[in-house]
């Protein structure tokens, strides 16, 4: 064999097999959602009021195939509203929480958890996850909903989660034993895209 036929031969081999990783990736792709845009409200009791903290920061991944999430909120991002709390969370360390879970969602096509993003009835499911912070790790368990959006083009279903967990796991000494309810709302594209 020639050193120019092996050569061709070693292009070749190297072409089969980078068309082979690439369409593995392709197929992966299509089973990933991710957006930086992601909503999430947090209902805090604090004495006799309530405050609510809002962020539009949320970064969400979504495996449809396998109905695995990864979500991170940068803590700054948070605001209330007020001034003087809207300060203090300006000047915080630059810390994220981060949620990586399950959604149990039953299909009725199939007894396999994923999120489907044909059209379907509005469906309720639960969830589990491991919520992070610094270097603490809380098991959570919440409620979640899917509604499919009639007449959405790329914007498919709106996914909703909702869970509580005591606030001194923020490691806040002000806050001790109140719990604190998480609201996250996600608009989810079309996964065929």
């Amino acid at each position: 064999m020639g050193s120019s036929s092996l050569v061709k031969t070693t292009l070749f081999l190297a072409f089969v097999i980078a068309m082979i990783f690439s369409n593995i990736n392709l197929a992966k792709a299509q089973n990933q959602y991710h957006t930086t845009n992601g909503r999430v409200m947090l209902t805090v009791p604090v004495g006799d009021s309530v405050i609510n903290l809002h962020s539009q920061k949320l970064l969400v991944e979504l495996d449809y195939k396998e109905a695995n999430f990864k979500m991170k909120l940068p803590i700054i991002s948070l605001h209330s509203g007020a001034d003087s709390l809207d300060t203090i969370i300006s000047s915080l360390e630059d810390q994220e929480v981060t949620l990586v879970g399950k959604l149990y969602i039953e299909n009725s096509s199939d007894s396999q958890d994923k999120i489907d993003t044909s059209k379907h009835p509005p469906m309720t499911f639960e969830f589990s996850a491991k919520m992070s912070y610094k270097q603490t790790d809380l098991p959570v368990t919440g409620t979640g909903s899917l509604e499919h959006i009639k007449g959405g083009s790329h914007l498919k279903c709106i996914l909703g989660l909702t869970f509580e967990f005591k606030a001194d796991f923020l490691q806040n000494k002000s806050l001790e034993n109140e719990n604190i309810k998480v609201h996250i709302h996600q608009l989810v594209l079309d996964q065929t895209l």
